[in-house]
């Protein structure tokens, strides 16, 4: 039984490796979150990557720690998300070109400054909606699966511009593969900032003694600036963990499961 661990919107601990004064990428404060629970619980990280924020963008993410992302690639991967934040649900009505190369835009960097070992070829994009040609666009630029909230059997949700009738096949199964796009689909069955710390083992135990399991977090919340900051957004990412790692499941990346 496996479970992944994936991490959406991010680019402001970037910002701050960037423009600090580092020996270490990890000595930024929420990388080192992520390096403790690795250490606990030999997790696996992936971080889906904005390729900018106000005046910043990762063109500007310096290349000196290269070394040291892909010592730690064995567990800790990046791969594109979007190009930023707003607007929501950025790719709902894009076309090939637009999709296509954002996501090469983001790789590129990635490969720059963290090397290739650091490129995860599996991702979450921004609001999980894209039209179909813009699911092409993505397998062209490497991406090979792609994990979305389509919601529960109940509660069903359309993501990617797949119909109920393919993806239902979701709630019951690790992943769908679309022979039309060439691209492996993934449930997100928990978004950890939406649960309350106490709810989280309440919430997953009815997963428990499925073979796969995706989980998730957005950078975002860990910050105390954030409108809506979560003083626990540790606490709860170890709740999470351990409760799944209790229950038999190991972490890893999606395309061991391939």
């Amino acid at each position: 039984m496996k479970f992944r661990f994936s991490v959406d919107d991010n680019i402001i601990f970037l910002k701050d490796i960037a423009y600090g004064c580092y020996s270490s990428i990890f000595e930024n404060p929420y990388l080192s979150v992520y390096k403790r629970l690795h250490e606990k619980f030999g997790i696996k990280v992936q971080l889906n990557l904005f390729y900018q924020t106000d005046s910043f963008n990762l063109s500007a993410v310096p290349d000196r720690y290269k070394s040291e992302w892909t010592g730690n690639s064995d567990w800790l991967q990046l791969s594109f998300h979007s190009r930023s934040e707003k607007p929501s649900s950025p790719y709902k009505n894009s076309g090939y070109d637009e999709v296509y190369n954002d996501c090469r835009l983001v790789h590129s960097e990635i490969i720059r400054f963290a090397g290739e070992q650091s490129l995860n070829p599996h991702t979450t994009i921004h609001f999980c909606d894209t039209t179909k040609d813009g699911v092409l666009a993505l397998y062209d630029a490497g991406i090979r699966g792609l994990a979305g909230i389509f919601g529960t059997g109940e509660n069903p949700r359309d993501c990617y511009a797949l119909k109920y009738e393919d993806y239902k096949v979701l709630y019951d199964k690790a992943y769908y593969f679309d022979a039309d796009t060439k691209m492996y689909f993934f449930n997100i069955n928990m978004v950890i900032n939406k649960v309350a710390a106490d709810d989280i083992e309440k919430y997953l135990s009815p997963y428990i003694g499925r073979d796969y399991i995706e989980l998730m977090i957005h950078e975002q919340y860990y910050y105390k600036d954030y409108p809506w900051y979560q003083p626990d957004f540790e606490e709860k990412l170890e709740i999470a963990i351990s409760y799944l790692q209790n229950n038999g499941y190991e972490s890893v990346f999606i395309d061991e499961i391939l």
